[in-house]
């Protein structure tokens, strides 16, 4: 066990548990909402585009939000459902790689 208050407790006491198991009573992962924020060109179909790679992943989207200002990059906020840390990495990576993304970041604050 690695506790050595743990390892004097009576068997009968102590209760089997997991943490963070991968696969949920419905048979699909669990999943994790994390806000993401990305700057973009403004083009007719950008937002089509980044849709489409989170979806060819399989990711949940829960919320989004475009906003664009003439002459300006435009602002997609984005809530999305992730398995993991490395999920994360993936998609920011695939992103990135877009020709017209200009910077993604996580945020901290849920999107309103």
């Amino acid at each position: 066990m690695g506790c050595p208050n743990a390892e004097n407790v009576e068997a009968d006491r102590l209760v089997p548990v997991s943490w963070n198991p991968t696969i949920t009573n419905a048979g699909r992962c669990s999943t994790y909402p994390v806000s993401v924020q990305i700057e973009v060109l403004d083009r007719v179909g950008v937002f089509k585009d980044i849709l489409s790679r989170l979806s060819d992943r399989n990711i949940n989207v829960r919320k989004a939000q475009v906003k664009t200002e003439v002459g300006k990059p435009a602002l997609i906020d984005l809530c999305i459902d992730l398995r993991d840390r490395q999920q994360l990495e993936s998609i920011f990576t695939q992103i990135k790689q877009m020709s017209d993304v200009l910077n993604i970041r996580r945020v901290s604050e849920q999107i309103e």
